[in-house]
């Protein structure tokens, strides 16, 4: 059999979303390059919900697939009684997860160290010690689709906070240990090279882009959409107006995508247009944000609406087909590792418009994506009290975030701060730097005829950008990406640091900490600014 026999991947759960689309187009993608003959695979999750059409997916392209349910590695919110049952149930999650190594295998564990649950991040690392240890035959990529330390106050606590009296330090682990990072940007890459990781343990691992032909709308297709829709915004008490134009947004309602911006532009558009999005909140840390946002829309009547994916696309229309019915797909977020947002829409053909976030989009610069065409702030008019509310609450987080990293110095705080004076020094400021409150009262004083027509320049991709973004992401580069960083695991030396001595005086987590303490990661209303 080849090396790696065994492929371990791990995620908390398969609910679909962001990570169970990237693993299920991986996982796919290995089996048709080959690279699945004559591998186990084996899938370590902390729920059943999803399972079952995972596994279906994979079907014809992995021949043996077993799939192993631990409750423990499931997301948790709430803190432990104290340190010992901490340390108790994740030597408990140790020993299960080494349980399934068998010859040499590879652990692909996604987000381990997000801090959705600080067990199953202290237990991912005492697995890597625990197998340098006993010198087992295993190797570990932590594929880091998002960091704790960026813009994920209540993440952060909840690893500093998993017990009632502590918690974690630093849920990396340490460089010199047999484990290594995949990251979905080259932002990312630099930023964990500059923290100290090695460039041979960093591995540029982008999610794949499937191919797919531009779409061709349909009147017909629409009419039949906006039947579906009208019936479900009439019963969610939404306001859906069919003729306006449609402007999607093919997201989950998270505080991290800012919709209001959406609303905003929408609102201020000629003519209005209406706001469509796919999915609602599905955790109890985003259903607050989640709620709100729907109660205000539908209190003022805007033409949004919201959530109608789970129970339409798929069966009432596909994905696609909404697509092509719509006049452009939006984005608006303020924090992303891949960004499908930005490329899904323009390589099926369609405009896109919004919010240009240069961490992710200068990687599809090179193959020619126009991301100069987006804006990177919107700015609007804050009144003067409400501007030195956020600079008062930019402080407070500030001193709370450095509670929460220890050894993280004054300086950066400092910096930090000097930012915020910045921003919030002018009349106006960019709409992604104000929480929802401040949001929702730049709309409800907004002039009739306002508009941000200047800002909303339509984002295409030509012939020569669609291929060479299919070359640089498709399936062909994927597969050889993933199995090159999977092989060279293997090839490189066992690591010869000690447990003992670290390899950096200052933690990997709070040099990473350092680098995310920045306006641009840390906004209000992404959290802990309260």
């Amino acid at each position: 059999m080849p090396i790696p026999k065994t492929l371990v991947v791990f995620h908390y759960h398969l609910l679909r979303g962001g990570v169970r689309s990237a693993l299920e187009r991986s996982l796919r993608c290995l089996g048709d390059s080959g690279w699945a003959a004559g591998r186990r695979l084996k899938i370590l999750v902390g729920r059943d919900a999803g399972v079952r059409s995972f596994c279906e997916a994979l079907q014809g392209r992995w021949k043996d697939v077993q799939v192993e349910v631990v409750s423990g590695l499931d997301y948790r919110d709430e803190p432990w009684p104290d340190e010992s049952s901490f340390r108790q149930d994740v030597g408990a999650l140790v020993s299960r997860i080494l349980d399934l190594t068998e010859d040499e295998t590879l652990y692909w564990v996604h987000n381990p160290t997000l801090g959705k649950n600080a067990a199953v991040t202290a237990a991912w690392r005492g697995v890597v010690e625990e197998a340098e240890r006993k010198g087992l035959p295993c190797r570990f990529l932590f594929h880091v689709h998002d960091f704790p330390e960026c813009g994920r106050m209540e993440n952060l606590a909840r690893l500093r906070r998993c017990w009632t009296t502590g918690g974690l330090t630093d849920p990396y682990p340490d460089p010199s240990l047999p484990a290594a990072y995949g990251v979905l940007n080259g932002a990312d890459r630099a930023r964990m090279e500059r923290a100290g990781v090695p460039p041979d343990s960093i591995f540029f691992l982008p999610n794949l882009l499937e191919p797919s032909p531009p779409l061709r709308p349909s009147r017909d297709v629409r009419r039949s959409i906006a039947d579906a829709l009208a019936a479900y915004a009439d019963r969610e008490g939404y306001a859906f107006h069919r003729d306006r134009p449609w402007w999607l947004l093919p997201i989950r309602l998270i505080r991290r995508k800012n919709v209001l911006e959406a609303v905003v532009l929408a609102a201020a558009h000629d003519p209005p247009a209406q706001v469509l999005i796919t999915l609602d909140a599905n955790s109890d840390q985003e259903r607050p944000y989640a709620d709100a946002v729907k109660d205000w829309v539908r209190w003022h009547g805007y033409p949004v609406v919201i959530g109608f994916g789970l129970e339409l696309v798929g069966s009432a229309f596909s994905l696609k087909d909404l697509m092509g019915a719509c006049d452009a797909i939006v984005t608006t977020s303020l924090l992303e590792g891949f960004g499908f947002g930005f490329l899904e829409g323009p390589l099926l053909g369609r405009p896109l418009l919004g919010r240009n976030l240069p961490d992710v989009t200068s990687d599809f610069e090179q193959a020619g994506f126009p991301a100069g065409v987006l804006y990177e702030s919107l700015e609007v008019f804050v009144a003067q009290g409400e501007r030195r509310r956020l600079r008062e609450a930019g402080r407070v987080f500030a001193r709370r975030y450095r509670t929460l990293c220890p050894g993280l110095s004054e300086e950066s705080e400092e910096r930090f701060l000097a930012a915020l004076e910045d921003l919030y020094g002018k009349e106006t400021v960019d709409f992604g730097m104000l929480d929802l409150e401040g949001q929702k009262r730049v709309l409800e004083t907004m002039k009739a005829g306002e508009s941000f027509a200047e800002r909303l320049k339509p984002c295409r991709l030509d012939d020569r950008a669609r291929s060479a973004l299919h070359a640089l992401l498709g399936p062909e580069a994927h597969a050889r990406r993933l199995a090159q960083a999977f092989g060279s695991l293997f090839d490189k030396p066992r690591p010869m640091g000690s447990l003992d001595e670290p390899s950096a005086p200052i933690p990997l987590g709070i040099r990473l900490a350092d680098a995310f303490l920045d306006p641009r990661y840390q906004r209000p209303l992404l959290g802990g600014w309260e």
